[in-house]
């Protein structure tokens, strides 16, 4: 994995999350979807978020738009962008910063564009309120088109989303947010379904697009290769909450909670090419019911007592780096782990 990236030089934070906590209400249950969630993203840098599927992630990046799900609430915290608070705009200001200052490409594009529309016209949606001639418009949607490397774009630009492969309905979905130029691309599974070609050929667009139009990106995904060749920073999710955050390097280098080290270990290495996998054994907790104390607890290697008893804050083991986990200071890393019981390496 290329783990090198490039220094950020802009160090202003253009989105800054301070203690966000989400709740779902369903027949009487309250599920708890996002627990003390902070952290902040620089303008022109990648960070990510990685973790199982719903640990929170995607429900995390919906917040920052404001896109929740009817039955959710935000008792808690706020969502900064520019110095503004999100969770504090009326509908009418949203609209301003929604699409056109953030943008979001989601999961699935079948499903997340319109199916009876052109993509010109869907195109055509972020030009409102701009002032383009109808040519500008076109022009504009050509250049979206070719940009994302989509062939033929005067003739594409005419056709349906069925009409397009799987990753070019990928490509067609991130000409159509990035038509606004958004200042934070929040890419949530960019790659999901896609083979492996076409899923390097996104991440390497994505990243081309960021350094020409010098956006910050959120990227939300499940897998730590993708991670490796796109993000600066990370924040490893379990259960709602945040377990461990660092530049990529260190993330990969010098893992500190268990469950981080965990995923590490479940990625296929082409170094050893006769060993069996490592998965976690175990569920993720339902958000109705999650454990007293460690969330990760009840899978972890290393629980003792007080992991049952106790939530471990979110401590900062070294500069820039946070770990949740009472015992971060007897995990070694990536080359490891420390027996609390009886302090030989594993």
């Amino acid at each position: 994995m290329d783990l090198s990236k490039e220094t950020v030089k802009d160090s202003v934070n253009l989105l800054e999350v301070n203690n966000l906590n989400i709740r779902f209400y369903s027949n009487g249950r309250e599920m708890k979807a996002v627990n003390g969630v902070s952290f902040d993203i620089k303008k022109g840098e990648t960070f990510g978020f990685v973790g199982e599927s719903g640990c929170g992630k995607s429900t995390t990046s919906r917040a920052i738009i404001r896109l929740l799900a009817e039955n959710a609430r935000v008792p808690d915290g706020e969502i900064l962008y520019n110095g503004t608070d999100i969770l504090k705009l009326s509908q009418e200001k949203l609209r301003k910063i929604r699409g056109k200052e953030i943008g979001m490409i989601f999961q699935e594009p079948m499903t997340a564009l319109n199916p009876v529309l052109t993509i010109k016209k869907q195109m055509y949606e972020q030009f409102l309120g701009t002032g383009m001639t109808a040519k500008e418009k076109e022009e504009k949607a050509v250049e979206m088109l070719r940009l994302v490397g989509i062939p033929s774009p005067e003739k594409r630009l005419k056709e349906y989303i069925h009409q397009f492969s799987g990753g070019m309905r990928q490509r067609a979905m991130i000409a159509i947010t990035l038509a606004a130029n958004p200042k934070l691309l929040i890419a949530d599974e960019p790659t999901t379904a896609l083979d492996v070609t076409i899923q390097d050929q996104i991440i390497k667009l994505i990243n081309k697009i960021k350094k020409q139009m010098g956006m910050s990106v959120l990227l939300i995904t499940h897998d730590l290769g993708v991670v490796s060749q796109m993000c600066d920073r990370v924040a490893v999710m379990y259960a709602g909450y945040f377990v461990e955050t660092a530049d990529t390097l260190t993330l990969f280098s010098k893992p500190r909670h268990p469950y981080t080290k965990g995923l590490i270990d479940a990625l296929p290495s082409t170094e050893k090419k006769n060993s069996s996998l490592m998965p976690i054994k175990g569920t993720t907790p339902s958000l109705s019911e999650l454990p007293d104390g460690c969330p990760f607890g009840p899978r972890c290697p290393y629980c003792q007592e007080k992991c049952t008893l106790e939530l471990p804050e979110m401590a900062e083991v070294e500069p820039g780096h946070m770990v949740r986990c009472h015992f971060s200071d007897k995990l070694i890393g990536a080359s490891g782990l420390i027996s609390i019981e009886d302090g030989e390496k594993q």
